[in-house]
């Protein structure tokens, strides 16, 4: 075919045209992914921080020891220091989340640990928002939330 075809009056019209169409469909595809409800099935985080009443912020030393894994079927997984977790979550909504049952074993960690509080607020979760990789769950007591890194 022949570029010149495509120069006249008619086809520059026609360009124009397929240009629009092309730059309407780029932004309908850019705000729907942006709409698009956010999954956690199959994400995986480990600990950045757990900030309590009064603001007061704990970091973990090792990150890698508190970890949770989102698996198919509505299972979690996953560490708390010295202990394992597991249960289910609940997404009923784009933010809602509950654990609903959480458990863990019951080491006793070393002094230091994060793990007594961690499973105290993530049996209170109630909202999440991922932004930047990061996972931050809030919970019932205002001011209170745990904020996750993406193992992936």
């Amino acid at each position: 075919m022949n570029c010149k075809n495509f120069s006249g009056k008619g086809y520059g019209r026609l360009r124009r045209r397929l240009l629009v169409v092309l730059l309407v469909s780029l932004a309908c595809s850019q705000a729907m992914a942006a709409d698009a409800p956010v999954t956690l099935e199959g994400t995986n985080w480990q600990l950045v921080k757990l900030t309590v009443l009064g603001g007061f912020e704990f970091v973990p030393e090792e990150p890698g020891k508190y970890v949770l894994n989102f698996r198919n079927r509505n299972r979690l997984t996953g560490d708390s220091d010295c202990n394992s977790l597991s249960g289910t979550w609940q997404q009923q909504e784009d933010s809602t989340l509950h654990f609903e049952p959480l458990g863990s074993t019951r080491r006793l960690c070393e002094p230091g640990s994060l793990h007594n509080n961690l499973l105290l607020y993530l049996r209170d979760v109630q909202t999440f928002a991922v932004r930047d990789r990061h996972l931050i769950l809030q919970t019932t007591t205002e001011g209170v939330e745990i904020e996750f890194e993406s193992r992936d």
